[in-house]
């Protein structure tokens, strides 16, 4: 039987990175994972964005219409299947009901304090360690074929500036400049708005790399050791049943991704929770940042391009579909002909056949905002729910939790993310 003070559960972007900010604070910790890797589930191939700009959640005012009508349309780039929705019901009735104006501007400016404290704490890190992960500083670009969609995004911009927001609307020819593979889709475009502030990389390496620094600073990692059970004596943890063993610990941090639920409702525990299926796909692109130097989201076709070195990554759609990772070759020729549309040039130079596709579940909260904080059981602590956002609220999140296991003043206020919200919201 081992002892650890901190037992991470979830070697992905959150349990790494939240192990290795509790070792740099003077703490033992151990990260166990029921995989062979560090980041090989949700945190393996996403978007690879790091973006402030983005802190709006997926249940906006209006979400419920586009659900209904994407369980009769395959195209759909938030799709909805009908055999996911039994298990969705209650967590479905709080997401519809988070998706007022009033929780969607609330959620919005808590993950924005949250996502530009997180890319600070990620420059800061990068910088200091001299991670190699291809990072990119050039920001990222939106662009809209539609006012309609433009101004959507514009008024979120607009709303966020008081907070620190930094972005500029460009039209056609600055947008031509910036990005020259967009030459083709000029007349088409109606205005981008590029968000300067952003950056972007290869989050799985950015995770790699993290593994390593905690190991040479002492950390334990051991792979392919499932958390079957999380062991709690008088309302307090003791430690973890594993596939393997018993773990002994003063504290457990559960950062186990969209399974994170499961786990916790052994204990007797809810946490609003649900898988989100994205997908993508990388291909390789000879001297792409000549053509492609920074991400470019098109929000009409709802999909996005982020160059990693020689590496273009695409991504697009997201589906309610439980625990399925399967992939839809429907969803990869999606992407194929917006990679035709939108960059033509670029697509000229893919070979299809040697495309990397790829399905990911993302943990999606029901209030659109990440769960970090004590449980209702003592030594239980959970760093859980940042959808979409995980790659871009890895190291805030990470120096959150190791702020308040340690008893830290927070830079953030803790009781926006807190277990708790739930309950009393």
């Amino acid at each position: 039987m081992k002892k650890t003070e901190n037992l991470v559960i979830g070697a992905g972007l959150m349990g790494i990175t939240t192990a290795y900010e509790l070792i740099k604070r003077g703490q033992s910790v151990t990260v166990i994972d029921q995989l062979s890797a560090p980041a090989s589930s949700a945190s393996y191939a996403n978007a690879g964005m790091l973006t402030p700009s983005m802190p709006e959640p997926w249940n906006g005012p209006g979400v419920y219409k586009n659900l209904v009508k994407s369980l009769f349309n395959p195209q759909a780039s938030m799709r909805l299947r009908w055999n996911a929705i039994p298990d969705l019901m209650s967590w479905g009735i709080k997401f519809l009901r988070y998706s007022s104006q009033a929780h969607f501007d609330r959620a919005c400016r808590d993950n924005f304090y949250l996502t530009s404290y997180s890319l600070k704490k990620t420059q800061e890190l990068s910088e200091k360690l001299g991670l190699e992960y291809s990072r990119g500083t050039e920001g990222t670009l939106s662009i809209f074929q539609e006012q309609e969609d433009f101004q959507g995004k514009s008024n979120l911009c607009d709303s966020l500036r008081q907070y620190g927001m930094k972005c500029r609307v460009i039209g056609p020819d600055e947008i031509i400049s910036l990005v020259p593979a967009l030459e083709k889709m000029k007349s088409k475009i109606y205005k981008g708005i590029h968000f300067f502030n952003d950056e972007f990389g290869d989050a799985h390496l950015f995770c790699t790399e993290i593994e390593k620094e905690f190991i040479r600073s002492g950390g334990r990692v051991q792979y392919n050791e499932t958390a079957e059970e999380i062991v709690i004596h008088d309302d307090e943890v003791v430690g973890v049943k594993t596939n393997n063993e018993f773990i002994e610990a003063d504290r457990v941090v559960l950062a186990a991704g969209a399974v994170s639920p499961k786990i916790l409702k052994k204990v007797g525990l809810n946490l609003d929770v649900k898988p989100a299926k994205g997908y993508s796909l990388t291909v390789h692109v000879d001297n792409l940042k000549e053509q492609l130097p920074l991400p470019v989201l098109d929000d009409s076709q709802n999909i996005v391009f982020t160059p990693l070195g020689n590496r273009l990554r695409m991504v697009s759609t997201a589906e309610f579909a439980g625990f399925d990772t399967s992939i839809d070759q429907n969803r990869i020729e999606m992407m194929f002909k917006s990679l035709k549309k939108i960059l033509p040039g670029v697509h000229e130079l893919v070979n299809e056949s040697d495309a990397i596709p790829w399905a990911g579940l993302r943990p999606m909260s029901s209030d659109g905002k990440p769960f970090i904080g004590w449980s209702e059981i003592k030594g239980l602590f959970v760093n859980c729910g940042q959808g979409p956002l995980g790659w871009t609220l890895a190291m805030g999140s990470a120096n959150l939790a190791a702020d308040i296991i340690t008893e830290r003043e927070a830079s953030i206020d803790p009781e926006l993310f807190s277990l708790s919200r739930s309950r009393s919201s």
